[in-house]
């Protein structure tokens, strides 16, 4: 069972690495046949998730500047997937229990640290599609 979370966990970076990332931090999702998100073209702000396949992008091919400047949250969603893979592959081969190392994240300041990066790396996007970090 963890070994499917293993498994989890690598896809979407085995996917960014098959993208191009798109050098404007956003619209890399295309690629998969998505359409263009709708929150830029009819908002003129960018969307929470904004950038995110270009950061998995960026950061499948380790240029992890890139991938925090085209989104944060992002690039530590990705960060945090193929670290989650390594443990996953790790308990499935040796069952040894790591649960016990990430016990104290998991509560509610865990939980509150978690969304202000996400609002925090939203906020980011903001400043650079309206051209303040420029």
């Amino acid at each position: 069972m963890v070994f499917i979370l293993a498994a989890a966990l690598l896809a979407p970076l085995v996917v960014a690495a098959t993208l191009t990332p798109d050098p404007r931090g956003i619209g890399t999702h295309q690629q998969l046949g998505l359409p263009v998100c709708s929150w830029p073209a009819a908002l003129g702000i960018p969307c929470p998730s904004c950038g995110m396949t270009t950061a998995f992008a960026y950061a499948s091919r380790a240029n992890f500047t890139a991938a925090f400047v085209a989104q944060p949250m992002g690039a530590l969603l990705a960060i945090a997937a193929a670290i989650g893979c390594v443990i996953a592959l790790g308990v499935s081969l040796t069952g040894y229990q790591f649960q016990r190392l990430f016990d104290p994240l998991l509560n509610k300041w865990g939980l509150s640290a978690a969304l202000l990066l996400f609002f925090a790396a939203w906020l980011w996007k903001f400043a650079c599609m309206s051209g303040w970090t420029q």
